[in-house]
């Protein structure tokens, strides 16, 4: 696909806010070597090639799952591309000038519009997470471009993402403050911060969220962060064990190295087995009380994994300098919660 100018970005930047909490790296990467408009004037719906409207008008109505929804007016272009919006604040289209080809559509409906398998699906993922509290879904958008293709549900404190080609949940999210929380699992989150930070953190943030993420096998976890946001600590809901752990200010500024240049910076492996059970066993034991002693080692550039017979298996990535600042651990079963 051809790369489109900054006018785009704001609407994919809309897109991609609502994704998954731990990242939106797909906004900035998009925004990426992007180039300003050339054409100042903006056209009308009216001025524009009737087939490339119609296109718009039919992707929208196809996205919508046959719910009409009107266009109102032109909202930006690029030098290939116009930026068309839906009345009533309804979505957005990006379709091309010349072929009248949909690149990019958001949709928003009410929870009533969408089919029921789908309002279902929403629903009982949250119940399956929470089955104690009543949460209400206010919106939902159905998201289409290159990079996702999702119908998201929203509401106050409640998030599920589901794949729209395969019908299934990718991301569900639920949102509580510390003080609804279980005392013993936030007295876990504070203990695991303050080992991982070597006793620098600041307190946990006030709220937590309760995570479902299937496409990274976690089933159901607590996803702590302290209030300065440089670590993060994960803890299985049903186990009530540290799960996951994240150092952030060890892969940032002058520790950052971004996806592109992963594999020239770590052509060679940076630890032999033995160097690297070395160096990320003080900090499994610390913050998960595992020990790594006796677990076989493999590498792909910056990640490393650790396993071992009959135990979980541990996968923790290294910047530049070797330092680990991110694990996960992964039951046998492959779901981690």
């Amino acid at each position: 696909m051809k790369k489109h100018t900054l006018v785009v970005t704001s609407m994919m930047a809309l897109l991609l806010s609502v994704a998954s909490p731990l990242t939106n790296t797909q906004a900035s990467a998009y925004a990426a070597g992007q180039t300003p408009a050339v054409n100042p004037e903006m056209k009308t719906l009216a001025q524009l090639d009737k087939h490339v409207v119609e296109a718009a008008k039919q992707s929208m109505l196809k996205q919508a799952g046959g719910v009409l929804i009107e266009l109102d007016e032109i909202t930006g272009e690029t030098t290939d591309c116009w930026v068309i919006r839906a009345k009533n604040n309804r979505g957005e289209v990006l379709v091309t000038k010349q072929e009248g080809k949909v690149v990019s559509v958001r949709v928003k409906l009410k929870f009533d519009e969408v089919a029921a398998d789908l309002q279902n699906t929403a629903t009982s993922t949250l119940k399956e997470m929470d089955n104690q509290h009543a949460f209400t879904i206010d919106w939902v958008e159905r998201i289409n471009w290159e990079k996702e293709n999702v119908w998201l549900f929203k509401g106050q404190n409640v998030s599920v993402s589901i794949d729209a080609a395969a019908g299934k949940v990718n991301t569900a999210t639920l949102h509580y403050t510390n003080q609804q929380m279980n005392p013993k699992v936030v007295n876990t989150a504070q203990k695991a911060l303050k080992s991982l930070s070597n006793g620098k953190a600041s307190a946990l943030l006030p709220d937590v969220t309760l995570l479902k993420k299937s496409q990274e096998r976690l089933d159901q976890v607590w996803d702590f962060m302290d209030t300065e946001r440089k670590y993060r600590i994960v803890i299985g809901a049903k186990t009530g064990k540290v799960v996951a752990a994240t150092m952030f200010s060890e892969f940032s500024d002058g520790n950052y190295t971004a996806d592109e240049d992963i594999p020239q910076v770590f052509a060679k492996p940076f630890f032999t087995k033995e160097a690297a059970i070395a160096a990320a066993n003080p900090m499994m034991k610390k913050v998960f009380n595992l020990d790594l002693t006796g677990y076989n080692v493999s590498s792909k550039y910056n990640v490393y994994t650790f396993t071992k017979k009959g135990k979980p298996t541990v996968t923790a990535s290294i910047n530049h300098k070797g330092v680990f600042y991110d694990f996960a651990v992964t039951p046998e079963n492959g779901l981690i919660n």
